[in-house]
């Protein structure tokens, strides 16, 4: 479990520098990153869209990594972000629309297509399997399974102590009997 944990807090730590820094990047030098967004094979009224909505969105995702009860929507965007991005570099990597230059930004600027799309893929696992571990651990440290493990020790602590007494559902359920 230790090691689970560990695991946990790299990817934490890992999107959380890949997405603040890029998005930031965005913003600051965001008329060149306007601008290479209308370049995209796609019109120039998505990549507007694109402009204004990516960095915040980036931003929002790697903040949302900060808070714990957040954290499954930051893993659930950073997955399915991630995924849209393989696909996008995955068609230009198939040369669906020739070359065409990138947003991205900072080191990913210098990276070919095919660099980029495995390290897309690279960070989609991050995602997903961050996503998992978040899933996991919220599963085992759910309201439900407290309340299942407590009851289990409860009945077990009531049986030892009052082996020959009544339980509280018995008492409920004869109570109830005895107003019918």
């Amino acid at each position: 479990m230790k090691a689970k944990k560990i695991i946990y807090q790299i990817i934490l730590i890992t999107l959380m520098a890949l997405w603040i820094p890029i998005s930031l990047d965005k913003l600051i030098n965001f008329e060149l990153f306007r601008s290479a967004m209308i370049q995209q094979p796609f019109s120039d009224q998505l990549g507007m869209y694109l402009a204004y909505t990516l960095p915040p969105l980036e931003l929002a995702v790697g903040l949302l990594f900060i808070m714990p009860k957040t954290r499954i929507w930051a893993f659930s965007l950073s997955s399915l972000m991630m995924l849209a991005f393989v696909a996008y570099v995955g068609l230009a990597v198939m040369k669906v629309w020739g070359k065409f230059p990138c947003g991205c930004g900072l080191v990913f600027q210098q990276l070919g297509w095919t660099a980029h799309l495995w390290l897309n893929m690279g960070f989609l696992v991050v995602s997903l399997l961050g996503l998992w571990l978040e899933l996991s651990f919220l599963k085992h440290h759910s309201p439900i399974n407290r309340i299942i493990e407590n009851n289990a020790s409860d009945d077990i602590t009531s049986l030892q102590v009052n082996s020959g007494s009544p339980t509280a559902s018995e008492l409920k359920t004869s109570h109830r009997l005895q107003k019918e």
